[in-house]
């Protein structure tokens, strides 16, 4: 029976080393390793420059009521103004453009124009309701920069006088911020 009882011995010896041999191999495994993609998008420097002022040109003011002044936005060399209410009148034609805009970034990037103001220096109590028109890009598409990642915006103005107008040349600012998302 000894035989017998070694073998039983013998058999739970094994099972118990074997076991310890795969735990010690488990536990003495290497380290592990995993990857995940990564991605950075490279855009080119985003670059606003003024490149033409906004000119009205010569008006006569109106001698009754109020006339408005108006400059569109649009990439014409030179345009007349417009003119409506009172009886102001443009005397000269073809001395007018809208102010014009450059704007760098990368083809296909979006942007939006968070601030756009028109201001006169020495206008309080002679010109009123002075501001600016609605922004126009040159490639049709505002908001989105071209293939070419370069665009131009025109931007016109408006403005109010009366009888009491000061006779003088008034000369202002012209901003506009653009927030590249």
């Amino acid at each position: 029976m000894d035989v017998g009882g070694s073998q039983v011995k013998l058999g739970v010896g094994l099972v118990v080393a074997a076991a310890a041999l795969a735990i010690a191999n488990s536990a003495a495994a290497g380290p592990v390793s995993a990857s995940v993609g990564s991605q950075i998008t490279i855009v080119s420097p985003t670059l606003l420059t003024g490149t033409r002022t906004l000119e009205f040109g010569t008006i006569a003011k109106p001698t009754a009521g109020t006339t408005t002044v108006t400059v569109a936005s649009a990439a014409s060399a030179t345009a007349t103004p417009g003119v409506s209410g009172g009886n102001g009148f443009v005397p000269t034609t073809g001395l007018a453009h809208a102010a014009t805009f450059h704007l760098v970034g990368t083809a296909g990037q979006t942007y939006s124009v968070s601030a756009n103001t028109l201001s006169f220096t020495s206008s309080a109590g002679n010109l009123a309701s002075i501001g600016p028109e609605a922004p126009v890009a040159a490639s049709g598409t505002l908001n989105t920069l071209p293939a070419g990642g370069t665009d131009d915006i025109y931007i016109g103005g408006h403005f109010d006088m009366t009888s009491s107008t000061a006779v003088q040349t008034y000369t202002g600012t012209m901003n506009l911020t653009i927030n590249f998302d």
